[in-house]
């Protein structure tokens, strides 16, 4: 998001047309996070407003970036995209701070499924940073840059849709959340690939970012259930 040549060519679902998608999911989100956050916002705490702010900025970025490599603004692009250093951090870093309230906060009763949302909340914060890391350190290759930054809008899909049967389709059991959420992702994925058989080098990056939610998707079904898991969610919830 920093960098473009602009001699390379750009595949179109990954430059100037992705952003109808990211503005899709963020309608995804609003709706996701409707009842606990935006419905009452003078409830919220300042670390919550801290974590919206930047995820939303981070939309934005992600909206406002194809738009202006489509109308040729590439140095507004570079100037927006160096933002994301700033945005980024900030995201995380409130993402690990809410995580820590929470588990902190949570009772005796709910610490099981605490540990559980714990790990999917740090591990989904790790994957997003990742996934940010790969697109700048590509920054100058569009085809692998565009499609790691995608990932990014991707890790957005699993907190925001949760929630959205959390609070508007309850009669889905908890125990397909993930299921539905990952599910959708690897839906997705596997079109973007279909789609992307004849970009060549650009193709690579879809299956480094299915992968990596594979691995997010396997490791939540296991590693929350270990001892040394329940052991560091202790003490994170301590510190």
């Amino acid at each position: 998001m920093v960098a473009i040549n602009s001699a390379t060519p750009r595949p179109a679902l990954w430059g100037v047309r992705g952003w109808p998608w990211i503005l899709v999911l963020l309608g995804v989100a609003v709706l996701g996070f409707w009842k606990p956050y935006f419905s009452r916002l003078d409830a919220a705490q300042a670390l919550t407003h801290v974590h919206v702010v930047a995820m939303l900025a981070w939309a934005g970025m992600l909206v406002a970036q194809p738009l202006l490599i489509r109308h040729r603004r590439l140095h507004w692009h570079r100037r927006i995209g160096r933002g994301s250093y700033v945005v980024v951090p900030l995201l995380v870093l409130s993402a690990v701070a809410l995580a820590r309230l929470r588990i902190g906060q949570a009772p005796p009763q709910m610490l099981a499924m605490q540990q559980q949302i714990l790990f999917i909340g740090l591990a989904t914060a790790l994957l997003f940073a990742v996934l940010w890391g790969l697109a700048i350190g590509h920054r100058r290759e569009p085809a692998l840059h565009a499609r790691y930054m995608a990932g990014t809008a991707l890790a957005m899909i699993d907190p925001s849709l949760v929630r959205v049967m959390i609070f508007w389709i309850p009669s889905v059991p908890p125990a397909l959340y993930q299921w539905v959420t990952f599910g959708l992702v690897y839906a997705i994925l596997f079109v973007l690939i279909v789609l992307d058989r004849k970009s060549g080098r650009g193709r690579s990056a879809l299956f480094v970012v299915l992968g990596l939610f594979a691995l997010l998707h396997q490791s939540n079904m296991l590693v929350p259930r270990t001892q040394a898991w329940q052991s560091f969610a202790q003490w994170f919830a301590a510190t």
